[in-house]
Parts: structure tokens; C-alpha cells; sequence
């Protein structure tokens, strides 16, 4: 049945297609046995990568946030993880996975922390970072051609020497093009230019059934792959539209005695027409974080608004605009935070394990629903900080972030339990979460109209009918135990929580006043429990990107850190890749938290030697192939340049 058939269902049909794939072939998911495992071997020689040891597979059955009772709710251990280098390979994965029934679950960077990336079922995980390739530029079309793995960072420095750059791109810079694609992102760059669905030509999607289908952004399908997280197909490549790099940058920031001075700053802005590249929100508290890194009082502890320009016209309209308004900040003030807009997880905070909720909320709503939960957060024991991205004439991106600490578990799930209190506070102005994932599908019929819903229903039956695509998620969580757990997920049920949260989180917190102190942490425990896993490290390791071993990815080294901390068991093979690091540095300089990555990691090969002796065959054999590598003097130059 086509696409444009199944769009015109009648609504008894789209009923029955809905419940045919998200309850009953939901139970149908098989394991792997291991017969499949080496079937998938044989087939795929050294075109992938199969890792299926444990503590591969428990660094993949997470994302960057720290859910304590993940484990308990679903299969998150994946049974296997497969990197595969080409499309051809990651074909064959798919049809024997169809064929047999098994759960596949896409993972780029793993950069979100709702739960989109985390298996459900056991399955196995699709590793993209091998699958990175720039395939065409076309200078003259200005558009480029890349595979889903590619991270934004990595089009950016490609395109650094074609004076071409990209119209949007996400503050988590180092995350990638399928992944934002997946969650319908929208960045820096939106109010001029829109969400990722506004920047992209066409994509290449792979389905379950082994076909690929090119889908341009005129056609009927294209819209129902953003944002709906690796539901219908697997994004292979996309062809992202560019733009000429603009001369140069001029970002003005001004201060506000209020949120709702700098609000009506903004609409003002935009009923004059001024149209400026990024328009960015941020609270006093926010800004009170900024002068909290410097360790200076720089920024005044206002509400402000950074506005940037490209267009020196445009820049020219706005400084006549703006000229009676507010207090203006200086000049190399602005530029700071603008260089800065890259590093949006930078935090100085006195608890170690950062929350974030996110959610989009039209502008005139903004004020008002800031005055409520900034009320809300203080019957949570929190201090919240606030930064939005306005990304259209009547809409903003909100994003609330606040300090807790993993270690205290009760005040952590306490704060744990803010987050979809405030998401819900957000729904009641009009607010839509921003992604849906495992967390949020309670939410799933405030983001998605019925309609739409139906529509998406029925196009999953007919291009998955077995559910292999990240199953138990995004339409609706369903968990192990005979998804009875998953009774606390359904809409109804955890609105009521949402609902009654605030009345016992005072009984959750009561332990607050007794925090553990830090004084005495060593380096190593310092960066364990303060790592925000952003990625940045794995960008620039020399190590990781020569090997693609993840277990060389400093932000899973932390993991293993973590183990090590907890007196947790660690494998002797899994202790010797933490010695297979070249001590380069690269990771200390791009850390968004200013971590002394390096004392850290000698401290961790200092407790895992205690137990294991230094492996130095490995450590000499390590190296030795690294500097025969092409690709490491390759690095070794770009970095010089």
C-alpha cells in the first residue's frame, strides 16, 4: 500500500494499523542467539564491527542521562553492538534483523538524555560513527551530501578552506546529523532560517524491508522522518542546504530589569522586521553561572538578550532600534558570549551531576510560565538557570538547566521528578516538549495531534509491521514485567504524578541539608561526577578516532572510571584499553567544564595498575600502530594548522 494511500486511510483503518504494531508484534521481538551472532559475522566480514562484551555493551545502554531505575524498567543492555563502515553492511544488518525478528536501535552521539538512543529489549545497537563520510559538495548548488554519522563539527572544519557554511547548527556541536534529524532540531540560526527540516534537500532512508528510497523535501513522506526519532527508516544520508560564510559576526548583548523587559525587547525587535541571524535569551541567574566560570563579576546579573547579525544593514537598524533600550553590555562582553554559544553545558556549580528539561512555548507565554517555575523549583530545593533560543516570530526553545548530585539518591530523584513538572507547567502555556524519547512519551498526545498521530500510526504499520525500530518508546514506553511498571508511563496515570510530585518532594528532600562534601575528592572522582558526557573529547582524540574503539572515547573512560570508584568489577582486558592513551591533551583543551582530564587519567591507570599489572606490551603495541598511521599524521598536521 503506498504512502499517499495509507495518508488517506479512514480512521477505523488507521485505528486497527495503530494497534497492530504498538501492542501485539511488540511481544514478538526475539533475542539473539548466538548462532545469529556469528550468521551476522560470517555475512559481514571486516565490512563491521561487532562488540558484544560487557562492559561495550553496558556503555550503550545509556545516554547522557543518569535514569537510576532504567535497568529495572526495561532491557536496556544491548546484546550486541555493530559498527558498520559501509551502507551495504549496515543492508545486511537490517534484513537479518528483520527477518528474525531481532530490535535495532540507531545511535549517533548519544548526545540527548531522554532516553532515544536506549535500547528497550535487549537487540542491537547501530553504532553510526564509522558511517561519517562527506560524500559531494556541489560549490555551485551549495549544497553537500553526508552520511548520518557525520558530526556538525566535522562539516564545519571541512568546509572552513570553500567559504561555505551551514544556515543552522545545534549548541551540542559535536553530535550528529542523524541524530538532530531524529529529534527535529532547531539551533543556532532557527529565527532566520527554521528547524533542520527547513535545511535539508533530501534524504536517503533505508527501511526495514531493505529498500532505500531517496525522499525529497517536496514529497509527501519527507516531513515524517524529523523529529519522530528512528521510528519509520533509517537515515542514511542527507543533503543539507549551505550558505555563503558571512564576513563576520556582530552580536550585541543588552541587559533587562526582567523577563518580561527583555521579552517584549524581543517581540518589539520582531514587529519592526528586524531580522537578525540568532536571537538568544538568558536569565540573571544564567548569566550569574557565566561570572561564576570567569571567577570575575564581568556580566552584570541581569536578564539579557544577545542578538546577532550578519547583515551589516540589519545591524544598522537594530542599533537605531535598540538605542533607548536597556543597558547595552560592551562589546568584547557580547562577543564572549557569543563565542561561547557552543558551550552551553559549561557550569561551575556546587553539585556534580547536571538537569536539563526542554521544551519549545510560544513567545507571548514565555514571562509568565518563567514567574511560575521559577516559584516551582523553589519548593524543589533547586536554583534554576534559564537560556532560550527564539526560533520564529512567536515561538521560543526554553531550556531549563539546574544542579543535583547522582550520590544522594533520594534528593536525586526528587530532582529527577522537577523535570516533568516542569515540562507539564509548560504544556498549560501552550509549551511542546521538545523530544519525546523513552521520558517524555507520557507526553507524546501534547506534542502530537490526533490526527497526526493516526497518520504516524499507520505509516509505522506499514513500513515496520515487526516493530524493529527502537521499540517500547516514543509512541508510547512499554517496559518489562508485563509492561506493568509501564502503567506509571501512560498519560493519564503520570500526569497525576506530575501532579502530586510537588506535595512530596518536600518528604524526598529532607535529607538535603546534609550534603556530601567535596573538599576532599580527588581529581579523579571530581571529573567522574561532573563529566556532562557533551562529546567534546571524542571529537578531537586522536586515539578514538584513529581506532573508532569506544572504549577509547574518553567520555566512556569515565565509565569505567565510575566502576573503578565503586568498587564495581572491572575486566583486566577492559582495564588495558585505559592505557591506550597518547596523554595528547586535546581532550583538557576543548572541556566544556575546564576538567584536569589528564590528572584524572592517571589516576585512573594509578587504581586499575593496583589491581592489574601495567600492560606494556599493549601500551608499546599501541602506540606503534598509531604512529604508522597516516591518519594520526594527518590529525597530528590538521591540529597544527
Amino acid at each position: 500500500m503506498g504512502v499517499a494511500k495509507v495518508f488517506r486511510c479512514t480512521l477505523n483503518q488507521q485505528i486497527a494499523c495503530s494497534y497492530g504494531f504498538s501492542e501485539k508484534r511488540y511481544g514478538d521481538i526475539r533475542s539473539m542467539s548466538r548462532d545469529l551472532k556469528k550468521k551476522l559475522e560470517s555475512l559481514l566480514g571486516n565490512d563491521a564491527r561487532l562488540l558484544d562484551g560487557a562492559f561495550e555493551r553496558e556503555v550503550y545502554s545509556m545516554d547522557i542521562g543518569a535514569i537510576p531505575f532504567t535497568g529495572l524498567l526495561f532491557d536496556n543492555i544491548p546484546e550486541m553492538i555493530i559498527q558498520p563502515k559501509k551502507i551495504e553492511a549496515l543492508k545486511t544488518i537490517i534484513r537479518v534483523a528483520n527477518e528474525e525478528r531481532v530490535a535495532i536501535f540507531p545511535r549517533g552521539s548519544g548526545s540527548s538524555g531522554l532516553g532515544g538512543v536506549v535500547p528497550t529489549v535487549g537487540g542491537m545497537v547501530i553504532d553510526f560513527s564509522s558511517l561519517n563520510e562527506i560524500d559531494e559538495l556541489d560549490q555551485e548548488k551549495m549544497t553537500i551530501i553526508v552520511q548520518a554519522g557525520v558530526r556538525w563539527s566535522e562539516i564545519e572544519n571541512f568546509l572552513k578552506s570553500k567559504e561555505l557554511t551551514m544556515r543552522t547548527y545545534p549548541s551540542s556541536f559535536f553530535s550528529t546529523i542523524g541524530g538532530w534529524i531524529a529529534t527535529g532540531g532547531y539551533g543556532i540560526g532557527s529565527f532566520k532560517f527554521g528547524n533542520i527540516q527547513s535545511q535539508i534537500e533530501s534524504i536517503e532512508v533505508l527501511f526495514p524491508s531493505g529498500e532505500i528510497k531517496s525522499i525529497n523535501q517536496d514529497d509527501e513522506e519527507f516531513s515524517l522522518f524529523f523529529g519522530t526519532e528512528g521510528q519509520f527508516g533509517i537515515v542514511l544520508t542527507a543533503t543539507l542546504k549551505l550558505r555563503n560564510k558571512p564576513r563576520k559576526a556582530l552580536p550585541h548583548m543588552i541587559y533587562f530589569d526582567s523577563a518580561e523587559a527583555a521579552v517584549n525587547f524581543i517581540k518589539d525587535m520582531i514587529k519592526e522586521n528586524i531580522v537578525p541571524y540568532n536571537i538568544k535569551y538568558m536569565d540573571a541567574a544564567h548569566i550569574g553561572e557565566t561570572n561564576k566560570i570567569l571567577g570575575e563579576r564581568s556580566f552584570r546579573e541581569k536578564d539579557s538578550v544577545l542578538v546577532t547579525f550578519e547583515d551589516e544593514l540589519e545591524d544598522r537598524k537594530f542599533l537605531s532600534f535598540a538605542s533607548n533600550r536597556g543597558i547595552h553590555a560592551e562589546e568584547y562582553l557580547a562577543h564572549y558570549i557569543w563565542h561561547e554559544r557552543l558551550f552551553s553545558m559549561k557550569r561551575k556549580g556546587s553539585k556534580p551531576t547536571p538537569l536539563a528539561c526542554e521544551l519549545t512555548i510560544p513567545l507571548e507565554n514565555f514571562s509568565p510560565y518563567l514567574k511560575k517555575i521559577i516559584r516551582m523549583s523553589k519548593r524543589f530545593k533547586v536554583k534554576i538557570n534559564v537560556e532560550s533560543y527564539i526560533i520564529g516570530k512567536d515561538e521560543a526553545l526554553v531550556l531549563i538547566h539546574y544542579d543535583s548530585d547522582v550520590r544522594n539518591f533520594r534528593t536525586y530523584l526528587a530532582h529527577l521528578a522537577l523535570i516533568p513538572v516542569l515540562t507539564k507547567i509548560g504544556i498549560a502555556f501552550r509549551g511542546v516538549p521538545y523530544g519525546l524519547g523513552i521520558w517524555n512519551a507520557p507526553f507524546i498526545n501534547e506534542k502530537i495531534d490526533h490526527q497526526t498521530l493516526r497518520r504516524y500510526k499507520a505509516y509505522k504499520h506499514e513500513v515496520d509491521p515487526r516493530n524493529i525500530l527502537n521499540p517500547g518508546k516514543f509512541f508510547t514506553a512499554r517496559t518489562k514485567w508485563a509492561n506493568i511498571p509501564g502503567i506509571l508511563l501512560k498519560p493519564v496515570v503520570f500526569r497525576t504524578i506530575t501532579k502530586i510530585a510537588p506535595m512530596f518532594s518536600p518528604i524526598l528532600l529532607s535529607p538535603i541539608l546534609e550534603e556530601k562534601s567535596t573538599k576532599d575528592e580527588t581529581e579523579l572522582e571530581k571529573t567522574v561526577y561532573s563529566c556532562v558526557k557533551c562529546g567534546s573529547c571524542a571529537s578531537v582524540c586522536p586515539a578514538y578516532l584513529i581506532t573508532r574503539d569506544e572504549l577509547l572515547n574518553p567520555k566512556n573512560k569515565m565509565h569505567l572510571a565510575k566502576k573503578l570508584l565503586l568498587g564495581e568489577t572491572i575486566t583486566k582486558s577492559d582495564a588495558e584499553k585505559a592505557f591506550l592513551c597518547l596523554h595528547c591533551g586535546m581532550c583538557r583543551e576543548v572541556c566544556q567544564n575546564d576538567l584536569d582530564l589528564l590528572t584524572a587519567w592517571l589516576e585512573l591507570e594509578e587504581g586499575l595498575e593496583h589491581i592489574f599489572d601495567k600492560p606494556e606490551d599493549a601500551i608499546q603495541n599501541f602506540v606503534s600502530s598509531i604512529e604508522a598511521s597516516e591518519e594520526y599524521w594527518r590529525f597530528v598536521y590538521a591540529q597544527k594548522v
